[in-house]
């Protein structure tokens, strides 16, 4: 005689499972919160599946419509509430050193987005020339992760991705004048 199988409880099947939390919602959230403003400024943008230090490529176009050289890189990080800095004007993060190091030696101009899901905003910083500043971090010897601050008022809208197109335009001009980011 056969054994008829005992159904599994609701518990192990959910187990069983993947699950949605709330840190993917806060990770889409955030993705659809830049991709509204890049569209807005008349631009595109492309994400990664595979995270080598940048999340999201923006591709600007001139007023005409066509495409500009260069790209401008994004990695993107969310969270519920972002961590006041003790200065007041800055938000800190913990940034792993081999972004640092990727991002230090790349010509496309970097930057790095905090978005709060809390208050849906975020926040940017543009890498190349956080580290001109006198004083900019340096990592420690065999340290992981480096802090940085990104200022509360650098706040992602459609006129930061403007702004990001100009950079990108002057690192280009540069570029072939042989001086990025100088």
């Amino acid at each position: 005689m056969a054994t008829v199988p005992k159904k599994a409880s609701a518990t192990k099947m959910q187990a069983a499972r993947k699950k949605r939390t709330r840190e993917h919602v806060i990770e889409s959230l955030s993705v659809a919160h830049v991709q509204y403003f890049v569209a807005n400024a008349g631009f595109t943008m492309a994400s990664s599946k595979e995270d080598y230090g940048y999340d999201l490529v923006v591709t600007t176009f001139d007023r005409d419509g066509y495409m500009d050289p260069l790209a401008v890189y994004i990695q993107l990080k969310a969270s519920e509430i972002l961590t006041p800095h003790a200065d007041g004007v800055s938000y800190c993060f913990d940034l792993d050193v081999r972004d640092y190091n990727q991002w230090a030696d790349e010509i496309n101009p970097v930057f790095l987005i905090l978005y709060e899901a809390s208050s849906i905003r975020a926040y940017w910083l543009y890498f190349q020339e956080y580290l001109r500043q006198a004083g900019a971090p340096k990592p420690k010897k065999g340290a992981k992760t480096i802090r940085v601050r990104v200022p509360k008022a650098n706040r992602v809208k459609t006129s930061f991705f403007r702004h990001a197109r100009h950079l990108k335009q002057n690192v280009h001009a540069k570029v072939n004048g042989s001086q990025a980011h100088a």
